[in-house]
């Protein structure tokens, strides 16, 4: 976030930290629940002179629990819950072009994305990346009122995200309006335990 606002010497210094402590362990895979941490990890870090991500996987949790979906390694029951729709965090798609994995794993739940019309590489932002969750900035719409009036467009009954940001952005929108779940709970909620 130091960075998105405009304060380079903040993140060069927490990015230095940062990859102090991780040149003290060995891994090949980072999963991150935020795409913004995703981004900075995969495209920004390196960047920096350091060699300790050069070899490492870094992975948005929607792309890994995908994966996992596809290797079998769940049991979902089909999702009952109504109409979804997605909305594509900014530092997932627009910045680093992951738009399937997330709406595949949707999918592999049994739900119909009703697209919004501006998804995708179009997707509007929820105004969670440019420093809108710490600032207050005045005008006449909010940015994540917006996003929300796109979703209500689609009938949906649920916003389903993949960015903690952009649920607190969305879920700060005055009902009524849908439901905001991460990906990851809908997911959970659809695990069939399996006796042994």
């Amino acid at each position: 976030m130091a960075r998105r606002l405009g304060d380079d010497a903040t993140f060069q210094n927490l990015a230095k930290r940062n990859l102090e402590t991780l040149s003290k362990y060995k891994f090949k895979r980072i999963v991150t629940t935020d795409p913004h941490a995703f981004h900075c990890l995969k495209n920004e870090y390196n960047d920096l002179g350091y060699d300790v991500l050069k070899d490492v996987q870094v992975m948005h949790h929607t792309t890994y629990l995908n994966e996992l979906v596809q290797q079998g390694r769940f049991t979902l029951d089909s999702f009952k819950g109504g109409t979804v729709t997605y909305h594509d965090p900014c530092y997932l798609g627009r910045y680093n072009g992951e738009y399937e994995a997330p709406r595949e794993l949707l999918r592999s739940l049994g739900i119909e994305i009703a697209e919004m019309e501006r998804s995708g590489y179009r997707s509007r932002c929820c105004g969670g990346g440019g420093g809108a969750p710490i600032t207050d900035i005045p005008g006449e719409r909010r940015i994540a009122d917006m996003r929300v009036e796109d979703a209500k467009a689609t009938n949906a009954d649920l916003i389903a995200v993949g960015c903690q940001q952009c649920t607190a952005m969305l879920e700060g929108v005055v009902e009524p309006r849908p439901e905001i779940k991460d990906i990851a709970e809908i997911l959970v909620n659809q695990l069939v335990e399996e006796v042994h």
